[in-house]
This record gives C-alpha cells, structure tokens and sequence, in this order.
C-alpha cells in the first residue's frame, strides 16, 4: 500500500477516525484486532490497522501521517462485524447533528445523512416532490420486504406493485397477517414476505 503522503476524502477520514474511536472505546491494541479479524476469516495486520487509523482527520497544525492505508470494502465489513457495529458507524463521522462532509455529495445536513444511511429516506430529495423520491429510493435501496414507504400517493402505488396488487397489510389480534382492502389472511415467510 502507499507509504507516502495520500489524499483521502471525507470518508476516508472518517472510516479512519471512527475505526480508532471504536477500537480504544472496546479496549482493543491493534494486535487483539487483528487476531479477531483472522479469527473471523480476514485478514488484516496490525501495521494495516495503523495505516489506516493513521489516516484520521488531523489535529489544527498537524503534519498529516506519511504511512496512511486506504480501506476496502471487505476490510470494513469484516472491522464492523469484529467492532459490533453496523458498517454506517465506521462509514459516517460520528455526529448527528451539524453538517457532514461526504464524498461524491458535498456537505449534508447529518440527519438526512443518517437517515440515507439507514435507508430510511433518499438523501435528496428534488423541490416539489410528490413522494416519488422516496419510493424510487426504496425500491432501488432496499430489497422486498423490508422497503418503508411513506403515505405519499406514489409510495402507495409503488407498495401496491411490490405486493401484486395486494395493498397494505396488518397483523391480527390473532398473529396473522391479514390483506387491509380485502381483509383475506396472507400467507408470510419469516421475513415478512408473502406469496402470491
């Protein structure tokens, strides 16, 4: 990897930062880290996990780290699963309000930037919008079955394609799911998705 100077972004940075927080916040040393990561099926040596902590956002006057690893993508999977995080906690700097600088979009209000992370909502939405956003941005972010639509007209014809027509459901007094126009049981698998 680079061993000298490297440009990161926001994200980059951020990934770095909270790598560092996490690991201390467990009481983890670099090489407790890395035997979990080889433990798990991935590895990563604890001068990696240096390099990429190395890449944390500098403190006001200080000369940025000259030995910086970038991450990839199974790195940081495999560092949430090992630090009891989801991937957003390493991804996202660690703030919930103000503004965050992201990469490919500039700065964000950090709500909206949480609430894209979760796929809870479309990290933008257009002046004006009817509700498409957010239903294009389920359908396409998340899989059947666990998409959230809102009460907009176009989240509800989007949730009546998704089911087959079917529409909105509610769970019974009895357990069962149950068709809300028609009141017919629908059959559901265990995560929440029924057959047609």
């Amino acid at each position: 990897m680079a061993t000298g100077p490297m440009d990161l972004g926001p994200t980059s940075r951020a990934v770095a930062d909270n790598l560092r927080r996490l690991r201390e916040a467990r009481g983890l040393s670099l090489r407790a880290l890395s035997a979990d990561l080889k433990r798990r099926g991935h590895s990563l040596s604890a001068d990696a996990l240096n390099k990429i902590e190395n890449g944390r956002t500098p403190e006001a006057g200080a000369e940025p780290p000259k030995n910086v690893r970038r991450i990839d993508v199974d790195d940081l999977t495999a560092l949430a699963a090992a630090l009891g995080v989801n991937p957003n906690a390493l991804l996202l700097p660690h703030q919930g309000s103000g503004s965050i600088s992201l990469t490919g979009a500039g700065t964000v209000d950090a709500t909206f930037v949480w609430a894209w992370a979760e796929g809870r909502r479309p990290l933008t939405v257009p002046e004006g919008d009817d509700g498409t956003a957010n239903a294009d941005f389920q359908r396409y972010a998340r899989p059947l079955g666990i998409r959230s639509y809102d009460r907009s007209p176009a989240s509800r014809a989007a949730h009546v394609e998704d089911s087959g027509g079917r529409g909105y459901y509610r769970r019974g007094e009895d357990g069962k799911v149950y068709e809300v126009s028609t009141g017919e049981p629908v059959e559901v698998d265990q995560h929440g998705n029924h057959d047609d």
